[in-house]
């Protein structure tokens, strides 16, 4: 609707403006002109500020499975992105994995009776259906904000990379070789 505006008051700017239709068309073009302004900065903001949105945070809480067990050990592993990019973490047996983006943080926290994921999402909304019908065109409702994965998991458990998993499997199969010698 704001992009309605824009052009409307363009319109009414362009035609008395070179037109003189009525005694009055300076000031019915500085209108349409201000309309047209309105919009257009109505717009950018937002786009860039979320103008006329709110926040609304979301918990979701979910039990996990452990990547791998170890004897009794449970793992929890994680890639790394590059060498100074976010981790991964894997989880539910290698069916899931954490997202990757600029928005999201993942943590772990240890010392609980079971482990589980709570995530915590923060998104825009708009603050009413006037907004929604204004600024509706951009695209911008349910916009993630952050994300933040938090893994609740017991002491027992270790947090490994990937990495760390493979040297931790040849070692096993090294003295699982000298044992049978």
């Amino acid at each position: 609707m704001a992009i309605l505006f824009l052009i409307i008051g363009l319109v009414i700017y362009f035609i008395f403006n070179v037109i003189p239709i009525t005694k009055f068309h300076y000031l019915i073009a500085y209108l349409g002109l201000a309309l047209a302004l309105v919009s257009g900065v109505g717009i950018m903001a937002n786009e860039n500020a979320h103008f006329g949105m709110s926040e609304k945070t979301t918990t979701k809480e979910q039990t996990i499975k452990p990547t791998a067990s170890v004897g009794q050990i449970n793992l929890l592993v994680y890639k790394q992105v590059g060498s100074e990019g976010p981790k991964i973490y894997i989880y539910n047996n290698k069916n899931k994995h954490t997202q990757v983006n600029t928005k999201t943080t993942n943590r772990v926290n240890k010392g609980y009776l079971s482990a589980k994921l709570v995530t915590k999402e923060t998104r825009y909304e708009f603050k009413n259906k006037f907004y929604k019908l204004l600024f509706g065109f951009l695209g911008k409702n349910h916009e993630l904000k952050k994300r933040v994965n938090t893994f609740e998991v017991p002491t027992s458990w270790k947090v490994l990379s990937t990495k760390e998993v493979a040297n931790l499997k040849k070692q096993m199969i090294a003295q699982a070789q000298m044992q049978k010698k």
